[in-house]
């Protein structure tokens, strides 16, 4: 038995010594190497080794050069928002749909799902295949004019959208807003100096990329989740162990809490006064606006996963079954 251990021991070594220095997972994070996120990475770098991999670290604080190095093999492996991922793999880049997943409680039962091998086919497309998905935060408006408090309001002001964002365009130009294209690292600058009076972010902005300066004395962040933004470890399977993902998935389900805590750490940081609440028939109003909206970019603009829809879909109605959405087949 003691033989057998050993032998085992010294399989799994040998496989990881063949894979170390061989392997880079690129990071995304706004604030780099001492971001929250990248030191969450060296945890899950550590669980790799029980995997059969050791992966180098390697941190961006520019998303798309992070993805475009990835999509060159300069990374086997990249941290990158769902809204990148996107371009790499639809299902689980259909997770940031807006409106899709209500809270950090609906996200967590998305985690779960997605760590169900029943569910590991929707996750390859070709050789890219998501091996984990992390709560980034929920994603909000943040105003230089507390008074605009409906979407009624935004229309002709100024909101900074990402450009490679096709799903908040379409939004933006149905609420009647002004877009304005930017990139992950433009958009704090645009706000902050005044040349848009609107965008939308994460929490973890309002510190790290000093979005407090462009709200100033009489801003404030409309309390409505439009989305939850998603690390997501996106790989390239042929280069890792068969089980790989699906240790990874379960590694993602079971420390969930600890990104969850990572995203309400920095909400609380966001002064109280600062919150803008919404009455509760505007919120059910904007529920059925991101509806018809998810609907028209899966069917028309062929944007969003129709099967992660589903799956999402089913979360929701599953928490609070007399949402009206749950009575309907559009989605």
């Amino acid at each position: 038995m003691m033989f057998r251990s050993l032998a085992a021991l010294i399989l799994m070594t040998a496989s990881v010594s063949a894979n170390a220095g061989n392997l880079n997972l690129c990071v995304y994070d706004p604030s780099g190497a001492n971001g929250d996120a990248f030191q969450l990475m060296k945890e899950y770098r550590i669980a790799a080794l029980g995997w059969g991999v050791d992966f180098k670290l390697k941190p961006y604080t520019d998303e798309k050069t992070a993805a475009e190095d990835f999509k060159a093999g300069q990374c086997d492996g990249v941290v990158l928002t769902g809204t990148r991922v996107r371009s790499f793999q639809k299902f689980t880049g259909t997770i940031e749909a807006m409106g899709a997943v209500p809270s950090y409680d609906h996200l967590r039962s998305l985690v779960g799902y997605l760590a169900n091998p029943k569910l590991a086919g929707r996750q390859k497309s070709g050789d890219y295949e998501t091996a984990a998905v992390f709560a980034g935060g929920a994603v909000y408006l943040f105003l230089n004019d507390r008074k605009v408090n409906t979407v009624e309001q935004l229309a002709g002001k100024r909101l900074a959208v990402l450009e490679y964002d096709t799903a908040s365009k379409v939004m933006a130009s149905q609420v009647g807003a002004s877009v304005v294209g930017a990139e992950i690292g433009t958009f704090a600058g645009m706000f902050n100096n005044k040349n848009v009076a609107i965008c939308y972010a994460p929490a973890l902005a309002y510190e790290a990329l000093e979005l407090y300066k462009g709200m100033g004395n009489g801003g404030g962040v409309i309390n409505y989740p439009l989305a939850q933004v998603t690390f997501q470890v996106l790989i390239r399977s042929s280069k890792f162990p068969a089980t790989f993902a699906a240790e990874s998935r379960k590694w993602a389900q079971q420390n969930f809490d600890r990104f969850k805590g990572m995203a309400l750490q920095a909400e609380k940081k966001i002064p109280g006064g600062k919150w803008i609440d919404i009455p509760g028939g505007d919120r059910a109003r904007y529920d059925e606006m991101f509806l018809e909206t998810r609907v028209r970019l899966r069917d028309k603009e062929k944007i969003y996963d129709a099967a992660m829809l589903k799956i999402m879909k089913k979360v929701r109605c599953k928490k609070d079954g007399t949402r009206a959405e749950c009575a309907l087949k559009r989605e």
